[in-house]
């Protein structure tokens, strides 16, 4: 008795219906449409560059004035570290809170991003309030704090996203803090770390604000 091979039937109808050339098109849309939104994860991740635009500007010029105040073009004694935590703690919570409306979303590395720049202003500010409590404080060595903790929150972002080259900020920072060490003049120090400011802050900053906007969803005209 011979086998009967069964041999798929190519004419049978097909498990879906076919799209016609407009259904078609629309869902190349969409599928274009989520394509984009997955591409905009790793920038979304890096948002906040104003913020790190703006707290560049105020340490930039606080160190300037720093550095006038030890070669006594201005008088000694002024609140100017006081002066620009009060200008620049709320300028970055406004510059936060309405830069939050664009966004469709918050993914989990802005989250981690977001978090850990809160943190890292938590420890700046107890390291400065305990020092100066204590009594203990020392300008290079609070000038060195903060370009550690600089850098170590720019690698966390650079590893974080695609923006692998905030690993040259972080090391930059990260040799700003060992020039504090070695440099003897105070007013070298803050002439040091005002560029440094500008340079691995400021700078980086505005390229991030830049693709932060560029990442943003368009509005589609009816």
């Amino acid at each position: 008795m011979s086998e009967k091979r069964h041999m798929p039937d190519y004419k049978s109808p097909p498990l879906l219906p076919r799209l016609d050339p407009e259904e078609a098109g629309y869902l190349g849309e969409e599928l274009e449409s989520l394509r984009a939104l997955v591409s905009r994860g790793d920038a979304l991740a890096t948002a906040g560059g104003s913020v790190m635009a703006w707290w560049g500007v105020v340490l930039a010029v606080t160190h300037i004035l720093k550095a006038l105040m030890a070669a006594d073009w201005l008088p000694a004694g002024l609140p100017i570290g006081w002066g620009a935590a009060i200008i620049g703690v709320p300028g970055a919570l406004l510059i936060s809170h309405f830069g939050r409306g664009g966004y469709s979303f918050r993914s989990w590395r802005n989250q981690a991003i977001s978090t850990t720049w809160v943190f890292a202003g938590i420890g700046i500010f107890v390291f400065l309030l305990g020092s100066q409590w204590t009594r203990v404080s020392e300008p290079h060595i609070t000038m060195a704090f903060l370009a550690i903790v600089f850098s170590l929150v720019l690698a966390v972002m650079a590893t974080s996203s695609s923006q692998s080259w905030l690993l040259g900020m972080a090391g930059g920072w990260m040799l700003t803090a060992g020039a504090m060490f070695v440099l003897d003049s105070p007013i070298d120090r803050y002439i040091v770390m005002a560029a440094a400011t500008v340079c691995f802050m400021t700078a980086p900053g505005l390229v991030l604000l830049r693709a932060e906007r560029r990442a943003q969803p368009k509005m589609r005209t009816i």
